[in-house]
Order: structure tokens, then sequence, then C-alpha cells
């Protein structure tokens, strides 16, 4: 039965980091790709912007509702993480009402409310929808750098959540455009008649223009949560925490290296005879990207060796009667 509550609490970090990171992708994609495409006006343009429209909308709502639900499940797969010495209604008023991580996992649920009216919005051609939909990915970032790591939540406010804010928003602007321009290569058709005037060709080359920056932010960020988190070296290998983040760093590599290779060469094989394999690496890069978050959500749950101290000291201020009766140890 535990197994099975470690397996669902899993799943839904790995699905609420997801969530996360498609709902800035779908802003990012928006305004870093598709308006930044040298695609002449005409025909070819205006269909392939119908489809990215609906593609986008698409998108945005639905994981900006599926990030508002995962909330709640979410906060109680975190609170079963904390000290067992007490209960898991205590953990939980304790995790969402007494530390930042509470107040972060307010500003995400308003973040996805927003979204959700910020598409209904731009579906509807109201001139706030976008508005609203820039001020979501704010208290997205916002909202995910106050959450971090669950170990963080009582822990002093320092800069690291402003570090985590921004990593959560460069991955979302990094991984998860790229997920939907994935996604955009199926749902638009091939251009074949012209190449130069092929949408996946002219997406991919605006994207590739923008990737480098967001990549090196979520590397940078990345290095300063992990060093705040490794107390040396060897914790690298002597910990869990440290084994889970060499194989996540090992695949980052291997997902840059893909990276790499399409910058240089999947905008030409777009509007080639080597689309149809292109299209192939394209899903088989995007795999990998979902292993990275798989990774990242066990990485996240999994308490790090600099932060064994916070658990003991997390319920100083607990409620009286919080403690499990059969945890308590009677004195005869």
């Amino acid at each position: 039965m535990l197994i099975l509550f470690v397996l669902a609490s899993e799943l839904i970090a790995a699905l609420y980091l997801m969530a996360i990171t498609m709902l800035v992708g779908a802003l990012a994609f928006h305004f870093l790709v598709w308006r930044r495409t040298n695609l002449p006006l005409g025909p070819v343009r205006t269909a392939a912007g119908e489809r990215i429209s609906e593609l986008v909308l698409r998108c945005g709502k639905w994981t900006s509702l599926a990030l508002f639900l995962l909330a709640v499940p979410r906060a109680v797969g975190v609170a079963a993480l904390l000290d067992d010495r007490f209960s898991l209604q205590s953990r939980l008023e304790a995790l969402v009402i007494r530390s930042e991580w509470g107040i972060g996992m307010a500003a995400i649920m308003a973040a996805a409310l927003l979204s959700f009216i910020g598409y209904l919005g731009v579906e509807r051609r109201r001139f706030w929808g976008w508005p609203l939909n820039f001020l979501g990915v704010l208290l997205l970032g916002i909202g995910a750098g106050l959450q971090g790591h669950p170990a963080d939540a009582f822990s002093k406010l320092t800069a690291a959540p402003l570090i985590d804010g921004i990593h959560a928003a460069s991955t979302g602007g990094w991984l998860g455009a790229y997920f939907v321009l994935v996604l955009a290569a199926r749902y638009v058709p091939a251009h074949t008649s012209s190449p130069w005037t092929d949408p996946l060709g002219a997406m991919l080359e605006s994207y590739f223009s923008a990737s480098g920056a967001l990549a090196s932010a979520v590397v940078i960020t990345g290095l300063f949560s992990a060093a705040t988190h490794l107390t040396g070296f060897d914790d690298i290998t002597g910990s869990q925490y440290g084994r889970l983040l060499a194989g996540k760093v090992g695949i980052v590599i291997i997902l840059m290296s893909f990276n790499e290779h399409h910058r240089r060469h999947a905008e030409r094989q777009a509007r080639t005879s080597e689309r149809p394999q292109l299209v192939r690496t394209l899903r088989f890069e995007a795999a990998i990207i979902a292993l990275v978050l798989a990774l990242s959500a066990l990485l996240v749950d999994t308490n790090p060796p600099g932060m064994n101290e916070v658990r003991g000291e997390v319920f100083r201020s607990a409620p009286r009667g919080a403690v499990e009766l059969n945890d308590v140890e009677i004195e005869r």
C-alpha cells in the first residue's frame, strides 16, 4: 500500500512539473517562436496561423486547468514527505498555512486560474487575454520559486526562491516551447511545393534563435540550486539525492547534444526529403525531455543531504495534540 502511495505521489509530482512547463511553454511558443517566424504573408501563413492558434489555446487551457486540479494532491504528497512523528493533517496544515511553500501553492493556483481565464479571453479575442496570461506566468514563476524543494519549506527566505523561479520560467520557455513545437510539427501540414515557406522550418529557425539563452539560464540556475543542497563532492555518490542529480545531469547533457544537432541541421531537414526522419528525432528528444522532468520530480521529493536537519525542526510550532498517539513513547 505504501509503495502505491509513493508511486502515485511521484506521478502527481511529474504531472505537476509537466503542467508548469507546458503552461509557460505555450506562451513562450506563441511569442518567441510563432510570432517571430519569417514566413511571408499569404495563404500558407494564414492557414498555419489558424492551426497554431488553435494548438496554443488548447495547450494553454488544458494545462492551466490540470495545474489547478493537481495543486491539492501535490500538497498532500509533499506533506506526506515531512516529519512522520505528526499526523498528516497537522503536516498539511503546517505546510500550507505556516510556510512559504503554501504561499507558493496559492500563487500557482491563482496563476492557473488567471491563465485559464486569459486563454478564454484570447479565444474570444478580448484585449485582456494575453496580459492575463503574462500575469499568470509571472505568478507561476513566483509560486514555483517559493515552493522550490519541499525540504526548504520551513527554512529562512534567501535568494533561492528567485533562482528557482527563474529556473522554472526558463525551463518552461526552453523545454515547454519545444513540446509545443513537436506538436505543431504534426498539427501543421508541410508545404513541400515551396520549401522556404514551410511553417515547420520557419518555426525551428525562430525557436533555436531563442533556445540558447533559455538553456543557459536553465543550466546556470540549476547549478546554483544543486550547490545549495550539496554539502560536498562526496554527496554526489554517497546520497540518493546526489545520484539522482548525477543521472539528471547526464541526461541533460544528452538532451543538449540533440538540441545542438537539431540547431545545426533541423531547419534544412524540415525543407527537404529528410523531414520524416527529422520528425522522428524531434519526438525522441521530446521523450528525453519527459524523462528529465520525471527525474526532476524524483529529485525534488528526495531529501537532500544539505537539508537533513530541517526535517527534525519543521514542526517546532506544531499545534498541541498534533502528534499521533501511536508515535508517542509512553513512559512507565
